[in-house]
């Protein structure tokens, strides 16, 4: 079996499409996959920390080999941390020892590497490096204010609510005063979370808007999963523009300063996958 990374690994749909193909695999029980990743040549942090929690996933039920043959982007896939966060022989006909061993420029003042969320201590150096890219970045307080009571709701939300593992990864594109955020985790989901059971698709966005615009969620005694809050941060007065999709369950949603829309309608798998296009300047 194989799967075939597109050479541009950029939008949540993508990501969703790669998705599919791995829990197919899993449902299958494939007993070796390769990811074909030769034509890669883009890949946004939310494609980054998804392909890691993928080929975790694959490794628990089959043999895994990540071809990277070809492949234009592995000095990037090297210095975001890539392939220290993948299982053990995977790469076994690659040898990625000339990229580990180049000296590194200092690239912190743009990019957080992938960060696993295990501990409160793993989302306190989430926010002391984004503090440090907006700092040094001579963006506004308020700015950096704004995107650390995000990430921390989420990586709060991971760590208390997930049942799964977590990872993150944010990169600041200088040249389009863009910051992009990946963060997703592979655990029960937000639907799986909150207290009303529902199969269709309608009751699910439903579900998702009271999460998202109503203060609830099933754990209000100690605070709720804060969706709310994150949305009202992720749209504040400080950013010149935001767009944010969510996958979780069977949809893709499109979440709106003051709305939430289906994006698309897929295939259910584990996992919440948060995916953030915000305009800083």
């Amino acid at each position: 079996m194989e799967i075939l990374l597109p050479n541009i690994v950029s939008s949540i749909a993508s990501i969703d499409s790669f998705n599919q193909q791995v829990y197919a695999a899993i449902d299958k029980k494939y007993k070796n996959i390769k990811i074909n990743a030769s034509n890669l040549t883009f890949i946004t942090p939310l494609g980054m920390v998804s392909l890691v929690l993928a080929i975790q996933n694959l490794n628990k039920f089959m043999d895994v080999h990540l071809d990277l043959n070809g492949c234009q982007n592995v000095s990037y896939l090297e210095r975001l941390n890539f392939f220290k966060n993948l299982p053990p022989n995977i790469l076994r006909d690659y040898h990625i020892e000339e990229f580990e061993l180049r000296n590194r420029n200092d690239t912190s003042s743009i990019l957080l590497e992938i960060l696993p969320l295990k501990t409160e201590e793993d989302v306190e150096c989430m926010t002391d490096s984004i503090f440090k890219i907006f700092t040094q970045n001579n963006l506004s307080k308020k700015i950096a204010n704004n995107i650390m009571n995000i990430t921390t709701e989420l990586g709060t939300n991971i760590l208390h609510h997930s049942e799964g593992n977590g990872y993150v990864t944010i990169q600041l594109y200088k040249t389009s005063n863009k910051i992009r955020i990946g963060i997703a985790d592979d655990g029960v989901g937000i639907i799986q979370k909150f207290k009303t059971k529902a199969n269709s698709s309608v009751a699910q966005h439903e579900i998702l808007r009271k999460a998202f615009m109503v203060n609830e969620s099933t754990r209000e005694s100690s605070g709720g999963m804060g969706l709310n809050n994150m949305r009202i941060n992720s749209f504040a007065d400080s950013f010149k523009s935001t767009r944010l999709l969510l996958k979780t369950g069977n949809n893709i949603y499109d979440i709106l300063s003051r709305d939430i829309h289906i994006f698309k309608t897929t295939s259910t798998y584990p996992g919440t996958y948060y995916d953030f296009c915000i305009e800083v300047a």
